[in-house]
């Protein structure tokens, strides 16, 4: 069975004419062969090959499952992933967007699969504060994102994810970005790149934290 992920969603290839479509939400997680399946916060269960199980853990039962036949899958959602739009796209979605860019990183119609954290994390490594309009942006400035945008999300691949409270890999072990994190959730210490103090900030209900210094 192919795995593969578009934006935030994670797409499994059934043998047949469907996908499994997983949103895990703010609390999901995928355990492998999980040996508490009665456990009442298991919300999915899907027995593989006759001796494999793929379930979903969700305390707040935010997460989803949906069932979609690849014939109607659409490469326009592939085309608007992180890791796959090109840069002309990008740059013109954000050319016509007023909204700040810590906004628009965030907005799945602009850029499929960042979230607060990573948003966070591209704008401290392209150097660019996050309540810079959109717009505003030129662009040498939004190569910078897109390359960290790119960076930032192979980097956490590569690590597992980022574990805090909830999110555990299927294997049941934490992802490894938390730990390296540059700016994320680190308001008063010093940046890692120029000792500046790290702020935090609210930005349409959502915590922005970034470096006063080099993020301009």
């Amino acid at each position: 069975m192919d795995t593969t992920r578009v934006g935030k969603n994670i797409v499994l290839a059934l043998n047949n004419q469907y996908n499994l479509y997983i949103h895990l939400m703010m609390t999901g997680k995928l355990l492998w062969n999980y040996s508490k399946l009665r456990e009442r916060h298991i919300r999915f269960s899907m027995e593989l090959n006759g001796k494999n199980t793929l379930a979903l853990h969700d305390i707040r039962k935010f997460g989803w499952i949906r069932l979609i036949k690849k014939e109607n899958f659409s490469d326009a959602r592939v085309n608007k992933d992180a890791l796959s739009i090109s840069f002309e796209d990008f740059k013109n979605s954000l050319n016509l967007r007023k909204m700040k860019i810590k906004n628009a990183l965030l907005n799945q119609k602009i850029v499929q699969g960042i979230g607060n954290i990573y948003s966070d994390e591209i704008l401290w490594y392209a150097g660019i504060e996050p309540l810079r309009p959109a717009n505003s942006l030129n662009s040498k400035k939004i190569k910078r994102i897109y390359s960290a945008m790119k960076k930032v999300l192979k980097m956490a691949i590569r690590k597992g994810g980022t574990s805090m409270r909830d999110y555990r890999k299927p294997n049941g072990k934490k992802g490894g970005y938390y730990p390296i994190r540059r700016v994320y959730q680190r308001e008063g210490e010093k940046c890692a790149r120029d000792g500046a103090i790290i702020k935090r900030i609210k930005i349409g209900g959502r915590s922005a934290h970034f470096c006063p210094y080099h993020q301009t």
